[in-house]
Order: C-alpha cells, then structure tokens, then sequence
C-alpha cells in the first residue's frame, strides 16, 4: 500500500510536467504531419474539402450498384465533387465524360476506352487523361473525320469487369475501335460480388506522414513492391489467355477492331509487359500498344500523382498519349473502318 501511495504522490507531484510532454509530443506530430501534407500536396494540404477528397473509390461515395450480371458496381450519372484533389464529374449515363450522344453523328469515328482507375484518370484533370488528349490531338489535325474518345474506365475493375463492359456497355455508342487498357491489378480473383454504397469519413485525419514512411520503406510495411507486382500479375497471366479469347471473338463477331494497352509508367513491370505482347500477338485480329518502353529511364514516382498514391500524374499521361497515337498511326488503326467501307464500294 505504502508503494501504492509513492506512486500517487510521484504523479501528482508530475502531473503538470506529464501533460506538458503530452502536448509538446502532439505539437511536434501535428507540426510533422502538416509539414508532410504540404511537401506531398502543396497548399492543397491546408484545404478540408480537397484533403477530404483523398479516399478510395470503393468509399468516395460515387459508385452504385450495377444491374448488369457479373458487374457488381459502376459509377454514379451526374455525379459533380472532387475526388483525389481534382475535379470529378460523371455524365448522365455514368461516364467520367462529356456528353456522347448514344447515336453516333455523322463523320464521326469513335473510340471505347475501357479500363480501370488510369482510364477513368483518378487524380487527373479530365482534359488531362490520355484519352482527352487523344481527342483534341485528332480534332486538331486535318481530315474530314471528327474523333470521340468515350471513357468507359471505373477504379477497381479487373479484367473481368472490363470484358462485361466490353459485352454489355459499349455497342450502344457503335464504336469503330476499342482500347481495352490493362492497367493497374488485372489478374486477381474479383472477390466483391457484392456491393454496398458506403462513403469514408474522417479521411482529413489520415496520417500522411506515416504513409509517406511506407512507401519509403524506412519502417516495414505491407506495400507490395514492382517485383511482388510483377512475380503475383506472372502467375496468373492464365486468365489473359481466356479473355483475350473473348475480345478476339468479340472482335470478329462486331466487325470492331481492337487494341490491347497496357497502360503502366512504371519500367519495373517491364518483363510483365513483354509476357502480355507476346499473347496477344498470338491473336492474329487483336492489336497492341505497350507504354512501358517509354518509361525506361524514369522514376515512376516523378509521373505519380503523389508520392503515396501510384497513379499516373498529367505528365504520364501526356506521354501514354504520345505512345497510343503513335502506334494507332503505325497500325492504321484511325479511320480504319471508313477506309476499308470506302475500298468496298
């Protein structure tokens, strides 16, 4: 007992000194973690709505479930917010778009991109994606033809969500080409069959320092690193085999060319590119582009859109739509319909 009352008197005496240490540490924390917030978003870090903007797609609040089998979620039409510090709308139909009429106007060549969190361009400006700039590039050159990029990418999608997409979502839009992009974790077993809208809160109390020391690797952490991405996306390129089967067939039953694009700014997964090119130049009617070459001699970090959140930045997207131009010309692949229907006459 007499130990019991020391330990009274030992706190009571220090309390003030305990509290005082208490504040200082959080001060510092605060001070640290401001400081951090700043270096990774500029004075982005000192806004509430745009630090609020930073979550998930599954908990941003802008997904609904999907009534097309197979296809659990899918954005929300009309959706205006931010959503990883930029603006984010969807059109009517659920598009992070502009508007395309269903119909396709005349003289107009049109191209479904579908894909996941690069395609639908999380993090970026929507004039600012690959696709956006694919369209205006065009638009801006000579020729009769007036080009529409319609971005069918949603975060989060597998290579079995984008084949339903490809099924069931873009005939409607009668496209004369399509990118089917690979981008991001594309052979994993979807495991959500499920999906219940939920919105993520508190999300300006995140601790960016302590992601920024993840990524960084100076304490351990469960981030996977390019190798681990590239050995477990290895082992299961078998479910490539099956749904390049699909689109090659999807392909020659809709008369609609396809390009396959794997759509990666970091060079690290090169030999899994390498892998994907040679399937599909197994498929005699599917065509191909591959953006990792261009990102040989750079840091994947400079072209993400913030240190602790891989997505491609502007940049990187400026260059993938170098690269896809690029290889659509070399594979006549802009106007190829029309020039063809025209020979046919």
């Amino acid at each position: 007992m007499q130990y019991s009352g020391e330990n009274r008197g030992f706190f009571s005496k220090h309390l003030k000194d305990i509290v005082v240490i208490i504040v200082l540490a959080f001060i510092v924390y605060i001070s640290v973690e401001q400081t951090v917030r700043v270096y990774l978003f500029g004075t982005d870090a000192f806004s509430y709505a745009k630090m609020s903007s930073l979550r998930s797609t599954g908990g941003s609040g802008n997904l609904k479930p999907s009534n097309i089998d197979g296809l659990v979620y899918e954005l929300k039409p009309g959706v205006e917010t931010m959503f990883k510090l930029v603006a984010f709308n969807t059109n009517s139909r659920g598009l992070r778009d502009k508007e395309y009429s269903l119909e396709k106007p005349p003289g107009t060549y049109r191209v479904a991109v579908v894909g996941g969190s690069f395609t639908m361009g999380a993090g970026v400006e929507i004039e600012e994606t690959f696709h956006s700039r694919l369209e205006e590039r065009l638009n801006g050159e000579p020729g009769d033809l007036n080009y529409e990029f319609i971005n069918f990418g949603v975060a989060g999608y597998s290579i079995e969500n984008k084949l339903i997409v490809l099924k069931h979502k873009i005939l409607g839009y009668d496209p004369d080409l399509v990118l089917f992009v690979l981008d991001g974790s594309q052979f994993v077993n979807d495991k959500v069959r499920t999906f219940t809208p939920r919105t993520e809160k508190f999300s300006f109390f995140t601790s960016y320092s302590y992601k920024l020391i993840k990524k960084l690797k100076i304490l351990p952490g469960r981030s996977k690193s390019a190798v681990d991405f590239t050995r477990r996306h290895m082992r299961r390129l078998f479910i490539l085999d099956h749904a390049l089967f699909e689109i090659a067939e999807f392909s020659e039953e809709n008369g609609i060319p396809v390009s396959i694009v794997v759509l990666d700014h970091d060079y690290q997964h090169n030999r899994l590119g390498k892998k994907i090119e040679k399937k599909v130049s197994n498929k005699n009617n599917l065509f191909f582009s591959n953006t990792l070459p261009a990102f040989r001699h750079k840091h994947f970090r400079d072209y993400s859109i913030y240190q602790v959140d891989m997505h491609p930045n502007s940049e990187a997207n400026r260059i993938f739509a170098e690269v896809i131009y690029r290889d659509l010309i070399n594979q006549s692949l802009l106007g190829k319909r029309e020039t063809e229907a025209a020979e046919n006459e």
